[in-house]
């Protein structure tokens, strides 16, 4: 029988993995996931794009990692990573952990011309609107939680050991921040308490 706590527990970045794979440009072939855990999303990175790198602040992190990417450890503001750039950035779950302009600012600096920066992110609650989101987010979770508990992929297998961080700025504060450091940035609200920002680097 499954236990009620099996409809809670799941792995919520697992669930935005298929959208941030979609954001890979044709013809990409060097990409970056930053925050990357124990590999989860750059494993699937690596199955599109040539060549991927992945960093973590987290050594235990990095030791878990497998699979077919140049791993990292260190801190994303100062990791020597490809001076080209990548056609695809990726940061899920990340961001939060970095000052949010200087954060950003670095991540649209490793995209190269014509390159897309991918983020699904966390935010501080602070408006009706928020509430109103994390309201119609506790029945989904449950909801969709069932749905994997019945075919057995409850749980969180990537999240043991991971850094956890609240984050602290608001959906307004990162689109405010985006308008202005990002122009023609994308940013939406999605469910399972997580937003979508998607830029594309204009050509050179």
């Amino acid at each position: 029988m499954i236990q009620l706590a099996s409809f809670l527990w799941w792995d919520h970045n697992a669930h935005y993995h298929p959208w941030l794979l979609r954001q890979v440009p044709p013809g990409a072939s060097r990409a970056l996931d930053v925050g990357c855990g124990s590999g989860a999303l750059t494993r699937r990175l690596s199955s599109l794009v040539a060549s991927v790198d992945a960093v973590d602040a987290s050594p235990a992190m990095i030791e878990r990692a497998t699979g077919r990417a140049r791993w990292l450890v260190g801190d994303i503001m100062r990791v020597d990573l490809n001076p080209a750039g990548y056609d695809l950035v990726t940061a899920l779950s990340s961001l939060h952990h970095l000052p949010l302009r200087a954060g950003l600012t670095r991540l649209a600096e490793l995209v190269r011309p014509g390159g897309t920066l991918a983020v699904v992110g966390l935010y501080r609650h602070a408006t009706l609107a928020d509430l109103a989101m994390a309201a119609v987010t506790l029945p989904a979770n449950a909801a969709w939680g069932a749905v994997l508990a019945a075919r057995g992929r409850a749980g969180k297998p990537n999240d043991e050991g991971m850094p956890v961080r609240d984050p602290d700025t608001t959906l307004a504060e990162i689109r405010a921040a985006a308008a202005e450091l990002l122009p023609g940035a994308v940013v939406r609200r999605r469910v399972f308490w997580r937003y979508t920002l998607l830029w594309r680097r204009p050509p050179a």
